[in-house]
């Protein structure tokens, strides 16, 4: 057997020749056949006509064992397997004998699950079969949420219809609800107005004010940007003037190096006209001794004196030069060691006063010092204390501030709190009920985690706790008396029964109890928690509650931490949308007063200055302790570096007297010979005045040269200017090019420089256009902020002549009240002697204010759903004179509670409509859920069940036409093709494969004879194969069934078909196997079966060339 790449090898065809009536009675028990596949490579076709088929490239991963047993089974085993073999089917390698008919003969569709018909054979093959199973998996699911919807949705009906039946009592009971709030609207208005007035005025000054910060930031940032420009002009001018510069720079080398050029050239042009000037200055002077010829005469002599005196004054020089010489020579030493002794002598000075103020230095840190390390303990113990008292003040500046807070609250909660229990509270204040505690709610606290937990499974929360029940008698009585309403009481004198159950308990799953968790302030409370709550547990959810709830020994009451609860009898409520919380806080509701809280405040106020107080003299401690610290680290490092150093300063010392010593010895042993000295010194004093003698002379020889000059000044004047005219452009031209000559050296330095500059200044200019940016966009953010705080002003002041004239007219109001209190005054004395009178009618109308305040208490508005919260409106003194007829208004209050007696609503209708309403909004809810869960699974199979469809329908139409295409090649004019049952549908009914054989009509596949089926048969088989390509075929007597022409074309078809892949087929057919690449005989002997491989087109060759024939006609057979 051989494989290879179907890619990049063609394969090799063999044919082996079957042995008929094999005989059985073999004594071996099995026998093993070991396949080694090996990848082979193209050959030529001539290599091929020589019998050469393929070259072995490489021994392959594959080796296949195939173990045989006498009773015709068998078993394969394969090592080194190769993962792209296991990706091809058994049917598609494998073609025993009649099993090409078989596929043919397949059913349309398997008709149970685990049959396979043509249906489920070509989808295996195409690939699309993988997505079965996830569709069959996607369908149950569409139709278990189909199931699960419809539930949802009867659920959804059947609540929609019991909220629906109870929606005309609902209706009713809103309807007596606006009668009620409509009778007791008949008082409330007149207020607000101060209010208001003082807020729009207070609104004003707040804007002015900030349009006044506005307006000061505004002109810092206009004369910052004022600046900023000013700046930029600066910084151009100089930017300018740094590039001319620079520029100039630049041109400074070839400017100086052309200027030196000038100079040059006209210094030897003036150097040549100074020869001239100065010969024709020659010839005046020649022309002038005449003249001068007494004075010449004079000046010659002396000069004649000065020559020869200047022999005496060279001999003195001599003289003295030698004598000067001897007298350095002798006076060196000396000289030497004064001097090694003068700095020896500074040295000892300077190392003594140093080893002094060093001594000096440390005697005064030893002073210091320990005034400095008490000082420092002084303040750290300062900074510690004041670290307590500052730590003390803010733990309580932040307990008080946390007082505050809760005692805010608790006022904020005593406000919200009803009328009945504001009215005990009252009592208590007063001392009438002073065994009142208050309501269960606020005596307790727990943590925010449980709220919802405790509101909803504790209904006694609002019920109030008293000491005794004589107490709830009295609150009572109270309540009746006063008709203000009912309470529901909790004395703690009956509680005593439920101590010993307050004990801890174990509970499943170490569950919490809902008791445990409730913080009190008074122990007292504790029972009449135990009794509202028992043994009720707390769960995370309703799984774990339902875990808990129902245990085998005994059952529990669980709430979850939504407000889901289960009772011990088994019955689950809570759930919808709403859920119940804030029934009881975080924290112990106290009883206080606005004056205690007043106080705490200002305390508070006091406790925060003191910390803050705290804190700054804390950083000037901090400060100065840091401060000594350096101090002391110093002089420590001053005293230890002084000390360290005066050892070595006192052998200096030591060392700097002795030196002295020895240099003052060898001072007096150098001292020179005091005559020899003043030799030398006579013979330098003589030079000195032949010397002096010497420069009168020549003074005086100048003098009478000055007076040549001077007497031919005259003359010589305009001659000797123009020679010093041209000296001095000499002189200018020479400083030209020293200057030019400088300027070229320093040119790289300075314009260096000036680059330098030039950046800088640029870089500046950038810095500042920034700078002018941000003050443009901060000015106009600013302008934004004006003109917002000058448009609420506006508005703000727009709003305020309207308050104002309400203002002026109440002011008149209020005026007139005033006007009438006085006239009132004036009258008092008239008055007075009627009292007696009124006092009696006072007595009377008493008892009916009374009355009415009673009334006026009881009287509240109803909250109505749907509907905004309304207040009784308190009437004005014009409403209230207004009401000229108080019967009509009670005619119509009475015709109004008439109206109500005949409604008898059903109230309780409207909680219940509620509560329907929010399970009804609650299943819609569910139902969308699983609605929109339904599609997105059915979405999901409807792309599944398409992306089947397109893919089996593509590989399908392959097939068919390639199956069309090999049965008109194999039957030379046939037809065939594969068709759908259901062309709607095809995975419904399958697959028929219908023929058409040359020149007769078209039939169903199993109604062919032998031979036909067979060619179909190899027709969709090679169809198969152009599909999905297999690098290797066993064919087992396909050729059985046909007659010689067929088996031709099939062998032929075949060889063709072996550049792609390799066919191994069994076959007795001589024009089957005769064309084979490689031939195999199978025989027996000793009842033993063997083999004998041929290449039947290597016999061939060598036949020819026996014969002597060529050997081209083995290509052409």
């Amino acid at each position: 057997m051989w494989w290879l790449d179907p890619k990049t090898a063609s394969f090799p065809f063999s044919a082996i020749p079957v042995p008929h009536n094999p005989s059985s009675t073999s004594g071996a028990g099995s026998c093993l056949c070991h396949s080694h596949p090996l990848a082979v490579g193209n050959n030529t076709q001539s290599q091929r006509e020589r019998g050469r088929f393929w070259n072995t490239a490489q021994q392959t991963r594959v080796t296949s064992v195939r173990i045989l047993i006498p009773n015709h089974s068998g078993r394969k085993k394969k090592k080194k397997q190769n993962p792209k073999l296991n990706q091809k089917r058994p049917s598609q390698l494998l073609f025993p004998k009649g099993e090409v008919e078989q596929i043919a003969m397949m059913k349309p569709k398997g008709q149970t699950e685990h049959d396979e018909g043509m249906l489920e054979y070509l989808e295996d093959l195409i690939g699309s079969a993988r997505l079965k199973e996830p569709i069959q998996t996607l369908c149950r699911r569409v139709e278990l949420l189909n199931e699960r919807r419809g539930e949802k949705l009867n659920r959804v009906k059947m609540v929609e219809k019991e909220k629906d039946a109870l929606e005309e009592d609902k209706n009713k009971a809103i309807e007596f609800l606006c009668l009620e709030n409509q009778i007791f609207k008949e008082k409330n208005q007149m207020c607000q107005y101060y209010m208001k007035f003082n807020k729009i005025t207070k609104f004003i000054e707040e804007n002015k004010e900030k349009f006044t910060q506005l307006d000061l930031q505004d002109v810092k940032v206009r004369e910052n940007l004022k600046h900023a420009k000013s700046k930029a002009k600066k910084l151009e001018k100089q930017l300018q003037k740094d590039k001319e510069k620079v520029e100039e720079l630049k041109n400074v080398p070839a400017t100086s190096a052309k200027a030196i050029e000038d100079a040059t050239a006209k210094k030897e042009l003036l150097a040549k006209d100074k020869d001239k000037e100065e010969a024709k200055l020659r010839q005046v002077l020649a022309s002038l001794q005449e003249e001068t010829k007494g004075i010449q005469k004079e000046k010659e002599g002396k000069e004649k004196e000065l020559m020869e005196f200047s022999k005496e004054v060279t001999e003195a020089r001599s003289s003295m030069e030698l004598a000067q010489s001897e007298l350095e020579l002798y006076l060196s030493r000396y000289n030497s060691a004064v001097a090694r002794l003068s700095q020896a002598q500074e040295a000892l000075q300077s190392t003594s006063n140093t080893l002094k103020e060093r001594k000096a230095a440390i005697r005064d840190i030893a002073g210091k010092l320990p005034q400095a390390e008490q000082q420092l303990k002084e303040k750290e113990d300062a900074l510690e204390k004041l670290g307590r008292e500052e730590s003390g003040a803010k733990d309580l500046l932040r307990n008080l501030r946390r007082k505050v807070e809760e005692a805010k609250s608790s006022l904020a909660q005593s406000r919200s709190r009803g009328k009945v229990l504001e009215a005990l509270l009252q009592q208590k204040k007063c001392g009438n009920i002073p065994g009142l505690y208050g309501r269960l709610g606020d005596l307790g606290a727990i943590d925010d985690k449980y709220d919802v937990a405790i509101s909803s499974s504790c209904g006694a929360l609002d019920h109030i706790v008293v000491d005794t029940i004589d107490t709830a008698q009295a609150c009572v009585n109270f309540l009746k008396a006063g008709r203000i309403g009912v309470a529901t009481f909790i004395a703690l004198d009956k509680m005593a029964v439920w101590e010993k159950e307050m004990k801890k308990i174990p509970t499943p799953e170490n569950a919490p109890r809902l008791f445990d968790l409730v913080k009190v302030k008074d122990p007292k409370v504790r029972l009449a928690f135990y009794f509202a709550l028992r043994n009720t547990l707390v769960a995370k959810n309703l799984e774990e509650a339902t875990r808990i709830a129902f245990q085998k020994e005994k059952r529990w009451r669980v709430v979850t931490l939504q407000g889901q609860i289960i009772e011990v009898s088994g019955t689950m409520t809570g759930g919808g949308g709403k859920v119940m919380k804030g029934r009881m806080g975080s924290s112990v509701v106290m009883d206080i007063s606005e004056e205690e809280i007043s106080k705490m405040e200002s305390q508070l106020q006091k406790d925060s200055k003191r910390a803050v107080q705290c804190e700054e003299e804390k950083s000037q401690l901090e400060e100065a302790i840091r401060k000594l610290q350096q101090d002391i680290r110093e002089m420590r490092n001053t005293s230890e570096k002084y000390t360290a150093s005066i050892q070595g300063f006192s052998e200096q010392e030591i060392d700097l007297k002795n030196q002295t010593k020895e240099l003052e010895a060898n001072v007096a042993a150098a001292a020179p010979d005091k005559t020899k000295q003043k030799e030398l010194e006579k013979v330098l004093e003589d030079y000195e005045r032949v010397a002096e003698k010497a420069k009168k002379m020549e003074e005086e020889v100048k003098r009478l040269h000055q007076l040549i000059m001077d007497t031919n000044n005259q003359k010589l004047k305009a001659q000797q200017d123009k020679i010093d005219k041209i000296d001095k452009e000499i002189d200018e031209c020479s400083s030209a090019i020293t200057k030019a000559q400088v300027a070229a050296r320093t040119a790289d330095r300075n314009l260096k420089k000036s680059e330098e500059a030039l950046q800088r200044t640029e870089k500046e200019m950038e810095d500042n256009e920034k700078e002018m940016k941000n003050l443009a966009a901060e000015l106009t953010t600013l302008e934004d902020k004006a003109t917002e705080v000058m448009n609420e002003c506006r508005n703000a002041e727009e709003a305020l002549p309207a308050v104002q004239e309400e203002q002026k007219n109440l002011v008149e109001e209020m005026k007139m009240i005033r006007d009438a209190e006085h006239a009132l005054q004036s009258e008092a004395l008239s008055i007075k002697l009627k009292i007696e009178q009124i006092d009696s009618h006072i007595s009377t109308h008493q008892g009916k204010v009374k009355f009415w305040q009673k009334e006026i208490s009881k009287l509240s508005l109803h909250s109505i759903e749907g509907q905004a919260p309304e207040e009784l409106r308190v009437l004005s003194e014009e409403e209230l004179e207004a009401l000229h007829e108080p019967d009509a208004l009670s005619k119509k209050i009475a015709l109004l509670e008439a109206q109500r007696q005949q409604l008898r609503p059903n109230l309780g209708a409207i909680a219940e409509y509620r509560n329907k309403e929010e399970l009804y909004l609650k299943h819609v809810e569910e139902l969308d859920n699983i609605t929109s869960e339904r599609d997105k699974f059915r979405e999901a199979f409807e792309e599944l069940r398409k992306q089947r469809l397109n893919e089996f329908m593509a590989g399908f139409n392959v097939i068919t036409n390639k199956l069309k295409e090999n049965y008109q090649m194999l039957t030379l004019g046939g037809d065939a093709e594969l068709e759908l049952v259901d062309s709607l549908d095809p995975f419904s009914e399958g697959i028929m494969f219908s023929v058409r054989p040359p020149k007769k009509s078209w039939k169903k596949i199993f109604n062919l004879s032998g031979g036909e089926k067979t060619l179909s048969s190899l027709a969709l088989v090679f169809a198969l194969h152009h599909y999905k390509p297999t690098p290797l075929y066993f064919m087992d007597e396909i050729d059985a069934a046909l007659d010689f022409k067929n088996v031709s074309i099939v062998a032929f078809y075949i060889y063709e078909q072996t550049r792609n892949a390799q066919f191994i087929i069994i076959s007795l057919r001589n024009n089957m196997f005769e064309i084979a690449d490689r031939l195999i005989g199978i025989y027996k002997t000793q009842n033993t079966t063997k083999s004998v491989a041929t290449n039947p087109k290597i016999l061939a060759v060598k036949g020819l060339k026996e014969l002597g024939l060529p050997e081209c006609s083995v290509a052409q057979k």
